[in-house]
């Protein structure tokens, strides 16, 4: 051998200590590994596809020790040599980096493996592959050939090309080679020699080849280039990963070529090996893992190019080699360590200590057909609780009612007992065998109350009950409506087996529903009682289900005759109330039903935070699991199984999700169970002793105690383990399961809520994601309400559904926010959704599977793109505010949302279903109808109480109304009528816009207080607890571990005082206040009254006000400011009222006896005008009929109602900013009431000679200076 050959074999011997060539791409070796590899890369195929420069990492050379040495394994690397145990051959040396291991060429019967395949030396093939490049070379012999998979690959002497390595033409024939380092080419690509692994089974046994060395120089430098080209940005390196694809296809199409060329020559079958091999299944060839190679390779190619730790350092351009392969020992030593051996043999070394057994010598290496899977049983318990996490058949009740409350005997038919949990709500039970149930029911878990007062007067025939507010009376027969009676005030309800609250409680779903539907009751009503009738729900023993014995009845009277939240309260002591939500529930969710793959919905999460849009919830709809099955397994509506062909590497994929500050939950259709196509198929079978030869599927049976525990600690629990949050239930199957009386959707909601408590951590409080089951549904948040239509009465329907839900305690309605399905596009019905989802319990955002339909605000037009990106940013503000009524709803027993009836017992109360409080300050009316032509506005009919107190539009403080009457309100698309009356706290997150390109959402660093002047106000902001809560009180912690900070303002004194913070950890926050609708008699200096020194001096934000009123002052006269500038903010500084200084508090001095604007009629009237489309010589009849014309307000509010060529919806809008605020001069307050009954009994049509006359009126005026005045 020359020189030069004897260095360039040197060269190519320092780079094989760091790994080998395959396809022109140079791969890195790997220490053993720890952890099995996931269900969808097989073990034996898993590659590590890193670029690498090994002249970077040269190792020292170990030693040449040339004595036989027996069958070694390195425990820091994943390489091995095996030797044939039949003959004494001289054994292959090895000079790799990584193994300690050192042996002698090979011999005549002896193999060695590489990255977990075994090459065997074999004789000479009758017709051999040429080169990619057609070159010549010396005519083979038995010393110049190998086996690989069974198939024989003639030895080629390669060139110094870099992508293909060629063979050289005239070199000479070469000896088998000397070391394992000696490289060889196959398919016209260049392999350096590794020393061998103890997983592989050889192909076969035949002396060694003739090998010629390679030069790998210029590929080395190729490499190179190309690494540093990968560390130049990130979008580069994922050019080059679908570069590697092509590549991988072209090499596929190059196998193809050779399997169909040696199947036209006929290919030498090789002799046969002499180890034992599992004989599960019929050989196969390599052609049958050809598929699963490629995919394999491209898996873990677009695993590590998906890697936020890979991503971060490619972006750092500095020793991109040392942090490549650090990483890449890193990855294969997390994913593949501890692989479970695929033939079950027991290791001793290298290799098992087993007697040889030849396999016959038509057979080929098959791997074993019984994969491991990602998922194990090993480890796995059911229902155990860990760390603290209690068992989930173990939950809170005392159901056992006092026995001094209870009044119980015999009867003629049968038993009776009466309950009297307090003195206006009783239990009335009858059976036929006198038993009664003391058992939960899904209704009722809480029935030991205190013993109210009651009499009872039993007679022979006759029992009766009394109460300070019911009287009750009882025949002793069966529960009849003669015989059965109760009186509350003047109403008299008779048994009837049925419940009665006549204003409405909910649905179980919204599927299909085009406006109004049908409710279940509540137990509010018109009427001074309300019945719930619980005969027939399902009943807990021992924390699992049971159910009734038929024939006995059972129900609850409530006799609260109006008193509306005293009988929630008390419905919530019976049945239990709602639990806390987490903080991250309460942000901006968003879903859509469509198959997005890893890249498009991480893309569409980052153009959300672009377009400075946060949300908090990730929802993944159906198509994250399998759906395009085999038709033997029947419908893809049921799921437990990544689709790989999306979401290829879903821990990588929740993993980033979670990075973006995300939770995630994903849809499950349970009813079809679990399937034999499923990754868990086998081992949820194993727990459940099920026979799976026949593929017969796991049926969803949640009456099988020992199926849910498998459900939710193995298929469920595996699941969750890669990084889903919480689930989304979406059962549609109705109520019916194998037990009579056993609803599965009570099962599925009880069971998966309570099981969440062991994701706590994560999720900070338990939490499932639903639908509604019937009463008591309140105790398992969040509900889902169905699938809705894209209508406007679809959207009428809504804000009325949401309110009447807490008429039986169910608080935290999620919809379908802009609708699922069908409808029409309309971008201004989708952003009059998105307003409306603004004020609801839970935003969710959702679409069907269409090309046409998604809820992206960016694909919308510009008006309507805006004001969804503004209710979306307006509903994070809210977290804080949306906080503290969740704490609320959980420990005060109100729910958020609440009809105007509940706390205002007026008749006016009832006749407003889609208005609603939201919280106890704000008045939310959402405009649910379509903008009128004319004034461009939608509008909607409201109803302000009688308070005492004026009412502000938050959203638009230029308007101020008097209370105790209807109002029409008009807004344009930007605007929902939310009002909140004087004394009114509001507490926002501040948070710039710079905060908004992030997701998720946490305790604000920044609090502004939005301020209603003219009545005292206080506000408790309440905050999640500052330690960990365990997860058995997660659902409702220890009030007194809440963090609070009370705001408080003294409108006489004009102080605005904050804290002290209870059980803060005193972190400062910066303050601000935002006097809605106040811009007038303020102090000039915002005084802090724990020091009496000027803390802000010449308000920025004021002087800057006040500039631009003498601005508008000059254009308007006396008119107000556009309605941005109907707001004044001050800063307050950076303060921390918890820690150390919890004793204090700050007090600033804004003014005294502030008040809200007074209305400046003529301004709000011309900007109304100003926009309508109209007539333009009637806008000026109308102006100065309202602001000029002289003569008593009422006989102008008719001649305006007379004006025939007027349209109504402008008539309305003109008496709205009228009859507004009664400090204005010239107003129409007094004669609203008056107006709307004239409304109601229809609109009288004028005269022509009127109408006339008002035009000729308008032309005189027309002529002069002043009717241009404020054009």
């Amino acid at each position: 051998m020359s020189a030069a050959a004897d260095d360039q074999e040197k060269q190519n011997s320092t780079a094989a200590q760091d790994g080998f060539w395959h396809n022109g791409n140079f791969f890195a070796w790997a220490p053993p590994v720890t952890k099995p590899p996931p269900a969808r890369i097989p073990s034996r195929l898993v590659v590590a596809a890193i670029l690498h420069d090994p002249t970077k990492h040269v190792a020292p050379k170990s030693t040449t020790n040339n004595a036989p040495k027996k069958d070694t394994v390195d425990p820091s690397t994943e390489t091995a040599i095996v030797t044939a145990p039949a003959l004494n051959q001289q054994q292959p040396q090895s000079t790799s980096a990584y193994s300690q291991t050192t042996e002698s060429k090979p011999g005549a019967n002896t193999f060695v493996s590489h990255n977990g395949h075994i090459f065997a030396w074999a004789p000479p093939p009758v017709s051999k592959r040429q080169p990619d490049d057609a070159t010549t070379f010396s005519q083979p012999t038995p010393q110049h050939s190998f086996s690989h998979n069974g198939h024989s690959y003639a030895w080629a002497v390669p060139s110094v090309t870099t992508r293909q390595p060629e063979c050289q033409p005239e070199a000479p024939a070469q000896s088998k080679p000397d070391t394992p380092t000696t490289a060889f080419c196959h398919n016209g690509h260049s392999f350096a020699w590794a020393s061998s692994e103890p997983k592989r089974q050889p192909d076969s046994t035949t002396k060694a080849p003739v090998q010629v060395p390679v030069s790998l120089s210029t590929q080395l430098g190729e490499t190179q280039k190309r690494m540093e080209e990968l560390g130049e940005s990130l979008e580069r390196s994922r050019v080059h990963i679908e570069r590697s694809q092509f590549h991988l296809e072209r090499t596929r199409a190059g196998i193809l070529e050779s399997l169909a060329e040696s199947s036209r020559a006929g290919t030498v079958q090789p002799d046969p090996l002499p180890f034992p091999l599992p004989r599960s299944s019929p050989p196969r060839s390599f052609k049958d893992f050809q598929d699963e190679l490629i995919e394999a390779r491209r898996l873990a190619v677009s695993s590590i190019a998906r890697n936020q730790e890979i991503r971060n350092r490619l972006s750092n351009h500095g020793d991109l080699d040392n942090k490549l392969l650090a990483m890449a020992s890193r990855f294969l030593g997390e994913r593949l360590h501890s692989q479970p051996n695929p033939q079950g043999h027991v290791a001793q070394g290298p290799i098992s200590q087993q007697t040889p057994e030849p396999l016959p010598k038509n057979a080929t290496i098959e791997p074993p057909k019984d994969l491991p899977s990602r998922y194990s049983f090993a480890n796995k318990t059911t229902d155990k609780p860990q760390d603290h996490v209690p068992s989930r058949y173990s939950f809170a009740a005392d159901p056992v009612t006092n026995p001094k409350s209870v009044v119980t005997g015999q009867g003629q038919k049968g038993h009776y007992r009466f309950s009297l949990l307090t003195d206006k709500l009783v239990r009335f039970e009858w059976s036929e065998d006198g038993g009664f149930e003391d058992r939960a029911s899904t209704t009722a878990f809480f029935r030991s109350f205190p013993t109210p007062e009651f009499k009872v007067d039993d007679n022979k025939d006759k029992l009766e009950i009394m109460t300070k507010h019911f009287h009750l009376t009882y025949d002793k027969n069966e529960f009849s409506s003669s015989g059965l009676t109760v009186k509350v005030g003047d109403d008299v309800w008779r048994y009837d087996g049925k419940s009665y609250g006549d204003l409405g409680g909910t649905a179980r779903t919204l599927d299909r529903a085009d406006g109004r539907i049908p409710l279940e009751p509540g137990i509010l009503s018109r009427k001074a009682y309300a019945v719930l009738d619980d005969s027939a729900s399902m009943l807990f023993e021992d924390g699992w289900i049971a159910t009734r014995k038929p024939g006995r009845k059972d129900g609850y009277l409530f006799a609260y005759h109006g008193d509306h939240k005293a009988a929630i309260k008390d419905f919530y002591r019976l049945s239990g109330g709602q639990p806390l939500l987490p903080r991250w529930a309460l942000g901006n969710w968003w879903s859509r039903y469509h198959a997005y793959s890893d890249k498009e919905y991480l893309a569409v999460m980052r153009r959300f935070a672009t377009e400075k849009i946060p949300l908090s919830v990730a929802v993944i709809d159906m198509d994250w699991h399998k759906v395009n099955i085999p038709a033997k397994y029947g419908s893809g509506w049921t799921g437990y199984s990544w689709n790989p062909d999306l979401f290829p590497m879903p821990e990588n994929f929740l993993c980033n999700l979670h990075d973006m500050g995300l939770k995630v939950t994903v849809n499950d259709h349970p009813a079809d169970g679990i399937r034999a196509f499923e990754d868990q198929y086998k081992i949820v079978a194993k727990a459940l002793g099920h026979d799976t030869s026949k593929e017969e599927p796991i049926r969803f049976d949640c009456t099988d105690k020992k199926f849910l525990d498998a459900y939710f600690d193995i298929l469920k629990a595996n699941l969750e383990d890669e990084g889903i949050d919480f689930w989304w239930i979406d059962w549609q199957q109705g109520n019916r399961s194998r037990i009579p009386g056993v609803d599965p959707l009570w099962v599925l909601n009880h069971y998966h809520y309570l099981t969440s408590r062991r994701n706590v951590k994560a999720t900070a409080t338990p939490i499932t994601f639903s639908r509604y089951a019937g009463a008591g549904s309140h105790r398992y948040p969040i509900g889902f309400s169905g699938d809705t239509l894209i209508t406007w009465a679809s959207l009428h329907f809504q804000p009325e559904f949401t309110a009447t839900a807490s008429n039986i305690g169910y608080g935290w309605w999620s919809h379908d926010i802009g609708g699922h399905y069908a409808g029409v596009r309309s971008n201004e019905l989708t952003a009059r959704w998105v307003q409306f989802g603004c004020f609801s319990p839970i935003l969710r955002l959702h679409s069907e599977k269409s090309q046409w339909n998604s809820k992206e605000p960016w694909l919308y037009e510009p008006e309507a793109r805006k004001v969804m990106t503004d209710y979306l940013q307006l509903r994070y503000r809210l977290i804080p505010f949306l906080y503290t009524m969740n704490v609320r709803a959980c420990y005060e027993f109100e729910p958020l949302v609440q009809p105007m009836y509940w706390n205002h017992k007026d008749e006016e109360a009832y006749t407003v279903p889609n208005q609603y409080y939201f919280g106890p300050d704000l008045m939310v009316a959402p405009i649910t109808t379509p903008n009128d032509p004319a004034t461009l506005m939608g509008s909607v009919r409201a109803w302000l109480p009688n308070t005492g107190r004026r009412y502000i539009d938050i959203l638009q403080p230029s308007l101020v109304y008097d209370g105790g009457r209807y109002v029409d309100i008009h807004r344009p698309l930007s605007e929902i009528p939310v009002f909140a009356k004087e004394g009114t706290i509001i507490p926002l997150d501040t948070a710039k816009s710079a905060k908004y390109d992030k997701h998720g959402n946490s305790r604000p660093q920044a609090i502004t207080i939005q301020l209603v002047v003219g009545a005292d106000a206080y506000f408790e902001l309440v905050e999640e607890p500052s330690s960990t809560v365990p997860a058995a009180k997660a659902d409702r912690p220890d009030p007194s571990t809440l963090v609070r900070t009370p705001i408080r303002w003294n409108q006489k004194e004009g102080v605005l005082s904050i804290g002290p913070e209870v059980n803060g950890q005193g972190q400062g926050r910066d303050w601000r206040v935002e006097l809605l609708g106040c811009t007038k008699d303020l102090c000039k200096n915002v005084v802090d009254g724990n020091d009496d020194r000027p803390k802000f001096t010449g308000r920025p934000d004021v002087q800057k006000f006040d500039r631009f009123r003498e601005r508008v002052r000059e254009r308007f006269g006396d008119a107000s400011p556009p309605k941005s500038l109907h707001t004044t903010t001050m800063y307050l500084g950076t303060h921390a009222f918890g820690g150390d200084i919890a004793d204090k508090k700050r007090e600033f001095s804004l003014g005294k006896d502030l008040q809200l604007d007074v209305v400046n009629i003529a301004a709000r009237l011309h900007d109304m005008l100003y926009r309508c489309e109209m007539e333009y010589p009637m806008k000026e009849v109308i102006y100065n009929l309202v602001t000029r014309d002289g003569g008593p307000v009422k006989e102008r509010v008719q001649r305006l109602w007379e004006l025939a060529s007027v349209p109504m919806s402008v008539k309305k809008a003109v008496l709205e900013i009228w009859g507004a605020d009664g400090r204005s001069e010239g107003n129409a307050v007094e004669v609203m009431n008056e107006v709307v009954l004239l409304q109601e009994k229809g609109v009288v049509v004028p005269k022509t000679d009127d109408v006339v006359k008002s035009e000729d009126e308008w032309d005189e005026d027309a002529r002069s200076e002043q009717s241009y005045e404020f054009v």
